[in-house]
């Protein structure tokens, strides 16, 4: 019976430690986190609109 081994966890290894080495060259601040964009409420009222449009117009069918 053969065994079979994976590679993954020494690729893994490697391409971290080629990161740390490559990130010293290519280093840049970058948040944790994305900034959050203001909610707007237009696009939202427009759906509803067109939904009460689309239930009011399914009611006078049936």
């Amino acid at each position: 019976m053969a065994t079979r081994t994976t590679l993954a966890p020494a690729k893994k290894l490697h391409l971290d430690r080629a990161a740390r080495n490559a990130g010293e060259a290519f280093a840049f601040d970058e948040p944790d986190t994305t900034p959050v964009a203001p909610r707007s409420y237009g696009s939202s009222l427009i759906w509803l609109g067109m939904a009460a449009v689309a239930v009011l117009g399914l009611s006078l069918l049936f």
